[in-house]
Formats: C-alpha cells, sequence, structure tokens
C-alpha cells in the first residue's frame, strides 16, 4: 500500500453512485455514475486525495450495506472515512426520515428497500476514526443533520491532526438536488453539486487560504459561493462535530507554460516560416442504433454498428445510413468488404449488401450462430454437430471441410503468422472429470489442425493474435481478484512467457507486434513488451474510470473509453496523455473503439455513432 501523506492513520473512501431504478416512480438519472468515477480519480490520486477508494455503481441492498460497515467497523485512530453518495433521497411517508435509494427501492416502503438515514448515523456512532466524512449528493439530504455548527479552516498543520465528523449536503431539508446540464446524450455531466466539489479540487480553486490543501469547510464554502453566483437553486448544508478541518487533498500545481523563443526585440526570432499542419477535420454525429449497441467496426468504407437483432451501416464518406439489415439471432456477424455474413431464419450462412441491406447469395448448411469468421481469405462456419464448414467468401462456394478430432470450435477465427486460429474445447460433455483440460488454442493450416496449446485450465473469451503471439487470458480461480496472461508463439503453439495481473482483466487485450495493452478492474492501464511480458511504462497508468470497451491501437497512440466518460489518447511507448475529449460510450467487452486516419468512431450510451477528431 502507497505511504499515505495525511499523517499516520489510514485513508478509505466509498463513492456509491445509483442512476438506475427498478420502481416507475423513481426516474432514471445520468450524473451518478459520472460522479463517482471522476471523485474515485481525484481522491485515488496518491498526490490528490490519496485515499483507498472503492465505488459500487447501482449496488444491491445487501452489497452496499456490507460495503459501509467494512468502511466504517474496521476504523481505529487517526484514519480518515470518507463517504459520498449520489442518487435519489427519498423521504418515508410518516415522519419524514432520510432515505437513500438504491435500485431495487420501493419508494412507498423505504423501510424495507433503502439505506435509511438513521442506519448510518448508527453505524457511524460505532466508528472509532476520529475523521469521518460523509457527503451527500440527493434530495432532502439536509435531513441528514443532527445540527449544523463549524469554524474557520485552521493552518495546515492542524488540519492534518484534525478529527470529528463533518457532514455536507447538496441542499437543505426542502431542495431538491439536480443533475448537471447533459449537453448531448452520449456526455453526461456531473450533477451541480457534485461538480463543483470536483472542478474545486482538480483546480485547486477550493484552496481558499492558499495553503496547498483542500480542507472540507473550504470546499463547503467554495462550493456555495460557486452554486449562488450561478443560481442554482440549491443550499448545500455543512454540519457535524467539527473542531478542525479535515484536509481532504492536496492542490496540484500547475507547471508554468515555457516562454517562446524571442528575438533582441521581444517578438519570436525570425526564420523560415513553420510548415502548417493540416486543418483537423471536423467532429460529427449522427444515430445509429435506438439503444444500446456495439462499437463501430469499419468494414471497406462502412461504419457498421451491431445491435441486439440489428445491424446498421452507415457510409463513411456520405454519412448515409444504409437499410435497417435485420437479424433472427443476437450474435455478431462476420464482416467482409461490403458485405456482411449471418445466420438466417433457417440458420444458414446468409450474405447480405452492406449498402443495400439485400440478401446476395446463402449457403445451405445449418451452422452455429455467433462463430461465423473470415481467415485468409476463407470463410468458416462452425456447424450443430461440431464440425467446421468452410466457404470462398464471395461466392458461398463449398470448399473441404476443416478436420477436427475430438474437440469443438469455440471462437470465430482470427489470423497470425499464416495460420488461422481458433479456441476449442473437447467435444466431451462438459462437467466430464477428463474434460478439466480442454480448452485451448488450435492453430489451422491447409484443413487441418497443425498445433494446439493446451491451457490446462478455462481460456476467458479475452484473447488477441499478432504475428509475434498468441496472447490469451485464463479465467480466475475462484475469487481471486487476478488474472493470468499467457504469451504463445505462433509458430508451434509454446509459451513464451506469461504474466499475472494484480486484478481482474475489464476487456480483450490488444497487441502490435510490440507491444499488448489491457486494462483492469482497479482502473490501471498495463503496456507489455510483447516479446518478453515485461511492463513497458516506467510508472503506474491509471484511467479516471473502469474500461468500458478494449483499448485501441493506432499510429503510435493508444485510445481508450472509461465510465468517466472521458475518451483519451495517449502516448503507446510512454502512457502519457496527449488529450482527451467528454464522451460515454457504450460498454463493449469484446470491442474496441475504431480509429482512422486520426479520427476516432465510438458508439455512445444511447447507440448514437461519434467522430471525434484526436
Amino acid at each position: 500500500m502507497a505511504t499515505q501523506p495525511f499523517g499516520d492513520g489510514t485513508r478509505r473512501a466509498l463513492l456509491i453512485g445509483t442512476g438506475t431504478y427498478d420502481h416507475p416512480e423513481l426516474s432514471a438519472l445520468r450524473s451518478p455514475e459520472v460522479d463517482c468515477t471522476r471523485l474515485e480519480a481525484l481522491l485515488g490520486d496518491t498526490r490528490i486525495g490519496a485515499f483507498e477508494v472503492r465505488t459500487l455503481i447501482d449496488a444491491d441492498r445487501s452489497t452496499v450495506e456490507q460495503a459501509i460497515a467494512d468502511l466504517f467497523l474496521g476504523a481505529r485512530g487517526d484514519d480518515v472515512r470518507l463517504l459520498y453518495l449520489s442518487g435519489h433521497g427519498v423521504q418515508s411517508p410518516l415522519g419524514g426520515k432520510l432515505h437513500f435509494a438504491l435500485r431495487e427501492t420501493n419508494p412507498n416502503r423505504p423501510d424495507f428497500t433503502t439505506i435509511s438515514a438513521t442506519s448510518l448515523h448508527e453505524i457511524m456512532d460505532e466508528c472509532r476514526a476520529r475523521s469521518i466524512v460523509v457527503i451527500l449528493d440527493c434530495c432532502y439530504s439536509g435531513l441528514f443533520l443532527p445540527g449544523a455548527k463549524g469554524d474557520a479552516s485552521p493552518r495546515f498543520a492542524e488540519a492534518l491532526a484534525g478529527r470529528g465528523r463533518v457532514i455536507i449536503t447538496a441542499g437543505t431539508r426542502a431542495q431538491a438536488a439536480w443533475e448537471g446540464p447533459h449537453l448531448d446524450t452520449g456526455t453526461p455531466a456531473p450533477s451541480l453539486f457534485t461538480g463543483t466539489l470536483i472542478d474545486g479540487i482538480s483546480t485547486g480553486t477550493a484552496d481558499l487560504d492558499g495553503d496547498g490543501v483542500v480542507g472540507l469547510q473550504e470546499l463547503y464554502r467554495f462550493a456555495c459561493e460557486r452554486l449562488h453566483h450561478e443560481g442554482a437553486a440549491q443550499t448545500p448544508c455543512l454540519g457535524g462535530e467539527v473542531h478542525y478541518d479535515i484536509a481532504l487533498a492536496k492542490v496540484r500545481r500547475k507547471r508554468k507554460p515555457r516562454s517562446s523563443p524571442t528575438g533582441g526585440t521581444g517578438s519570436r526570432s525570425r526564420g523560415a516560416a513553420a510548415p502548417r499542419s493540416p486543418q483537423r477535420p471536423e467532429p460529427w454525429r449522427t444515430r445509429a442504433a435506438e439503444g444500446p449497441a456495439r462499437q463501430p467496426v469499419l468494414s471497406d468504407g462502412v461504419l457498421v454498428v451491431h445491435a441486439p437483432y440489428r445491424l446498421h451501416a452507415i457510409d463513411l464518406a456520405s454519412r448515409r445510413r444504409s437499410p435497417l439489415i435485420k437479424m433472427w439471432y443476437p450474435s455478431s456477424p462476420a464482416l467482409h468488404g461490403d458485405a456482411a455474413y449471418i445466420t438466417d431464419k433457417e440458420g444458414h450462412v446468409q450474405m447480405t449488401d452492406l449498402r443495400t441491406g439485400r440478401r446476395r447469395r446463402s449457403s445451405a448448411v445449418a451452422v452455429r450462430d455467433g462463430l461465423l469468421g473470415i481467415s485468409q481469405g476463407v470463410l468458416y462456419a462452425p456447424t450443430q454437430d461440431g464440425a467446421v464448414r468452410t466457404f470462398t467468401p464471395s461466392t458461398l462456394e463449398p470448399l473441404a471441410p476443416l478436420t477436427l478430432e475430438g474437440i469443438t470450435v469455440t471462437s470465430a477465427p482470427r489470423e497470425a503468422a499464416g495460420y488461422t486460429l481458433f479456441t476449442a474445447a473437447s467435444s466431451r460433455m462438459r462437467g466430464d472429470p477428463a474434460d478439466f483440460d480442454s480448452d485451448r488454442v488450435v492453430a489451422v493450416s491447409e484443413g487441418r489442425v497443425v498445433w494446439s496449446y493446451t491451457a490446462g485450465t478455462a481460456l476467458s473469451p479475452d484473447w488477441s493474435a499478432t504475428s509475434l503471439g498468441i496472447y490469451v487470458a485464463l479465467r480466475p480461480e475462484g475469487s481471486s481478484p487476478s488474472q493470468r496472461i499467457v504469451a504463445v508463439s505462433p509458430e508451434n503453439g509454446e509459451v513464451l512467457w506469461s504474466f499475472d495481473t494484480t486484478a481482474r482483466l475489464t476487456s480483450t487485450p490488444v497487441a502490435t507486434d510490440g507491444v499488448m495493452v489491457f486494462g483492469d478492474m482497479d482502473n490501471r492501464l498495463v503496456a507489455l513488451d510483447t516479446r518478453t511480458g515485461i511492463p513497458l511504462w516506467d510508472k503506474e497508468i491509471r484511467t479516471d474510470g473502469r474500461l468500458l470497451t478494449g483499448p485501441s491501437l493506432a499510429d503510435g497512440a493508444l485510445f481508450t473509453a472509461d465510465r468517466a466518460a472521458k475518451l483519451v489518447k495517449r502516448d503507446l511507448l510512454t502512457g502519457r496523455r496527449i488529450r482527451s475529449h467528454d464522451l460515454l460510450v457504450g460498454p463493449d467487452r469484446q470491442g474496441s473503439l475504431t480509429v482512422s486516419k486520426g479520427v476516432v468512431y465510438a458508439t455512445d450510451a444511447r447507440g448514437d455513432v461519434h467522430a471525434v477528431p484526436m
């Protein structure tokens, strides 16, 4: 664990955001997830908040209750504990007591389906930490305050020794808490109150006394003044047993920009005029799916977006939508040139024109949906009986079938080092003791299996392949927080190296011939040398939120999209952030952003396609 810069005790924070509700009386909220992920990035940064942070989004009641107990009941002495809640606040029908709504909350029965303010007070009374911070961003949050008293912010030395219980609420007993101004469907904003806190910490403007530290009372006064200046119809409140201010975050001082080279007159030195950089293309957005969808794939100048039972195609040059392609099964199609290969109503392979939506051809072979793929100029189609049929993609003329003995293909094909690659399993029934070591990667050439790598345990669906290696992730065992990534030679299936991750993967790793990148559940980005498996970056790199898709690699850069609604471009060799763009993309574990000619194409959480020059 990293050394804490705020005294001798531990600093732990629990951030709870709920934006999805099952009950029709509780409207969906878009800000809580962004609230939590952006706060997590600040509080978890060892140079700013130095908290150990746990974040729960749309969690159930039992998970939330256990997490709150873990936060408060294990604290001692100089420890600092911070609890943050963002979501709906509801009042009990009788007595007007405050309850914090969760996904399964029934507002008519809050005592049994919420986290009550009373229960929070009771567990906080049992906490032995000297410093307890509670920040509430919900309607009627002022009901949580048993009283309100405070004093001016002391010097930093006193802030470090501060003790007591501080509660900051987004509003009074009767006020609603407002979501942020969402600019469009794909870019949710933090709530008005939390957005002010984030801005005050990240920019350092909440450090009102200029001592390099943001205290709770400073942050409260900053939020009050900012919201009043902006005319927001909510007034934050502060209360609790406050004896000293509690240090929440350090201020990161920004470097002064270097002055431009000048001549003796103070103007820029003269010389040959610098060549003009080409004008960047304009960003654009267009409607694709009518709801959640996978990330776009570029095929022959057509952006293809796969939604359940729908295939949406957009011509990249004209931005015109092609006719909708309806699918009988939910699995992803195979794409090749200007055609999509799907499974039709009868279970046969169907070739469909992406630009017209018309069927071109179909086969008479019943196949398994979701495993169609093209490699080495051949269309592979596993059948229901475990065989693999092959076709010429342009005509669907059958070729010699693939010979398999005792194994069943479990993935669409990939291509590396002149071989067609599949993951496969034993043809025995799952659960057979002899099936334990059946998961494998097989390499196919000229219609037969050339070599295979047997994992000795279950493979996850997360794998990628390049000319230097095949990178497979093993399924984690039981409750283990980590996973193992194994690199296999594409020439003969021998193990090249293995790497044990610190936390489980969030998506499929991606690789070029020199670098393999993955993101984990603790918001880490890790880059490994594909030849040795040794980490490439000198320092730990974390994203603002958990990755929603696999990383994308293009032109020496790394592109990621996370739950904090950040689209980020980084230098691939160093991990250094180059630029970012606010966009909440749709989750797609096996997919990734499409990058072409300096433009990132992404599907947002509502199904729109965005073109973002980066």
